[in-house]
């Protein structure tokens, strides 16, 4: 049993060369690229370093330009150029009403009807009276022309005529104003009168709109007063469709800005059809979008972009190095992003391999590298 045991210095130097035979594997796995035999060469774009310590393989694109957008969007309210209340201008009672809420009517077109007996009768009265004149008048005529009568009796038949056409006229006022008519063509509203209602000249009869325009009034921040003119195409929305886009364009723009807000109001005329068509009525609110033509700015792919504690930024190739730079990112627009710094169109950036890569790095190119793999093997069949 005593033969069998390992001496104590042979298993002490046992463990320590099982000690050193793991650190060594442990440090040749954590310098693997540093080691001659140990460098991966991947084919694929980012996959390290070619073999022998080569340049690490990358994917660029070119830096290019696009222009920036710049669009404003502000709640405005649909309103139209003419909307009145529409009053009696006597005191009556109704006899008939001649519309409904909703209805398309034209200049002049009869509303309501009041009651008009007396009015008639005095249209009557005023007309007999008239005859009667005009009658008096005419023999006066004729008297006077051979003679017979005095210039000033003429004079007086004259007035009386004349007197009475004026009663004529009056009383066909007083009763035209028992219609109450449309002043201009537009939609009517609702109206709570009826048959047999008494109204005055405080009665609102019913609303008058002109729909054959809509305008929508909205304001901008004060940053764009100099850039807003008149004749600018707008796009408008409204809750009640968001999915329906209206047209327009900038009518008028207001001449001071609002000292407290920092506001310009701004006016503009919509596609009252396609309005109309998507129920968009005055009063209602709508989302106004303006847009401006910005900057030219640099664009690049989204995935060159790395961040750290000092911000953004990318790498850039230049003679086949690696070549660190800060950005400051400016908008996305799917999947490119416009960026501001010391870059130009047609700048290299690198979009795949980014990891290993550090200031000063030699870099090649995926696309060349594999080109240049394969030319060997070209020759070597030829």
């Amino acid at each position: 049993m005593t033969g069998l045991i390992m001496p104590l210095w042979k298993q002490l130097l046992l463990c320590a060369v099982v000690v050193i035979l793991a650190a060594g594997g442990w440090y040749a796995f954590q310098h693997r690229d540093s080691l001659g035999g140990g460098a991966t060469a991947s084919g694929g774009p980012g996959g390290g370093r070619t073999g022998g310590g080569g340049p690490t393989l990358v994917v660029t694109e070119a830096v290019g330009s696009e222009v920036e957008s710049d669009q404003v969007r502000s709640v405005g309210t649909v309103k139209v150029p003419r909307s009145i209340r529409i009053y009696p201008q006597v005191s009556a009672i109704v006899t008939e009403v001649m519309f409904k809420a909703g209805d398309k009517v034209v200049k002049d077109q009869a509303l309501i009807h009041l009651d008009e007996a007396d009015q008639r009768v005095a249209l009557d009265l005023a007309n007999v009276a008239l005859k009667d004149a005009q009658s008096a008048l005419d023999r006066a005529q004729k008297l006077s022309a051979s003679r017979n009568l005095a210039l000033s009796a003429l004079e007086d038949a004259q007035s009386v005529e004349r007197k009475a056409q004026i009663a004529v006229l009056g009383a066909q006022i007083a009763l035209d104003r028992r219609t109450i008519t449309a002043p201009f063509d537009g939609v009517v509203g609702l109206s709570d009168l009826a048959v047999g209602d008494f109204v005055t000249s405080s009665t609102v009869v019913t609303t008058l709109d002109d729909v054959s325009t809509l305008l929508v009034s909205f304001v901008v921040p004060e940053r764009y007063a100099g850039r807003v003119a008149e004749g600018q195409a707008v796009t408008a929305t409204a809750a009640s469709r968001p999915d329906a886009t209206i047209n327009g364009k900038v009518t008028s723009i207001d001449t001071r800005i609002d000292a407290t807000a920092r506001t310009l109001k701004v006016e503009a005329s919509l596609d009252a059809e396609a309005a109309n068509a998507i129920g968009v009525k005055p009063g209602m609110s709508v989302v106004v979008s303006l847009g401006f033509e910005g900057q030219t700015r640099m664009a690049i792919s989204a995935l060159s972009i790395q961040w750290d504690r000092a911000g953004s930024y990318i790498w850039t190739v230049v003679d086949d190095i690696a070549k660190r730079m800060p950005i400051t990112v400016l908008e996305r627009q799917s999947g490119r992003v416009l960026v501001s710094g010391d870059l130009k169109a047609g700048d290299k950036v690198v979009v795949e391999g980014l990891q290993r890569l550090r200031e000063g790095a030699k870099v090649a190119e995926f696309a060349a590298a594999a080109v240049g793999a394969k030319a060997p093997a070209t020759e070597a069949g030829s």
